[in-house]
């Protein structure tokens, strides 16, 4: 890893930490108070984000890698996922889908058609129940912490992802952040451009 990028690693693990030393209980944060530090994570994952596309393009240019061996998990996973940093943006997925045409027929049809209802009625009242706004900046910043401290495995993952679809690097290096107190200027300045001169080298 170039010395440069070490650093801004380093910057990042700073800030993280310099953040999460200044603050209050989330629950006890005013309305403008989670407003503000919801512009700061955004600085953070922006910064992390260009971070590793810069890291993930060098992986993907490289053409001849050794064969990885499958390595079957002896742990059982958590019912609960644990937040992770996004990396690249979601796109919607378009595929067909297969419906029936007309009114159902059958007893399988009804009973299918019901159960799809069911299920789109279970989804809305999830959509409609969001995560308290307290719990939703805590799973960022545990996101945030996760990721900048084992973040090679999510950086393989992007890179297979822009070997795939290699105009995420547009929309990263062309997005804006807000400022961030726990970031140097001189730092964000650095990383913006690295990630520029990745991604038109990878064009």
């Amino acid at each position: 890893m170039p010395s440069s990028l070490a650093r801004l690693w380093r910057h990042a693990q700073s800030a993280i930490t310099a953040l999460c030393a200044q603050l209050f209980p989330l629950d006890t944060l005013l309305a403008g108070e989670r407003r503000q530090l919801r512009g700061w994570l955004r600085a953070l994952e922006a910064f992390c984000r260009r971070l590793a596309l810069t890291e993930a393009l060098a992986l993907a240019r490289e053409t001849a890698r050794a064969p990885t061996p499958i390595k079957l998990s002896t742990h059982t996973h958590a019912l609960r996922p644990r937040p992770a940093l996004r990396l690249w943006p979601r796109f919607k997925r378009t595929a067909p889908r297969m419906r029936l045409l007309g009114p159902a027929t059958s007893v399988r049809e009804i009973e299918a058609e019901r159960r799809r209802s069911a299920l789109a009625a279970r989804l809305a009242a999830a959509r409609r129940r969001p995560k308290p706004a307290h719990l939703r900046i805590a799973d960022r910043i545990e996101a945030l912490q996760r990721f900048l401290d084992a973040p090679f495995a999510a950086i393989r993952r992007f890179a297979r992802k822009l070997r795939t679809t290699p105009g995420i690097a547009a929309l990263i290096v062309a997005a804006r952040a807000p400022l961030c107190p726990f970031l140097s200027p001189d730092c964000v300045n650095e990383c913006e451009a690295l990630s520029y001169a990745a991604a038109l080298n990878s064009s």
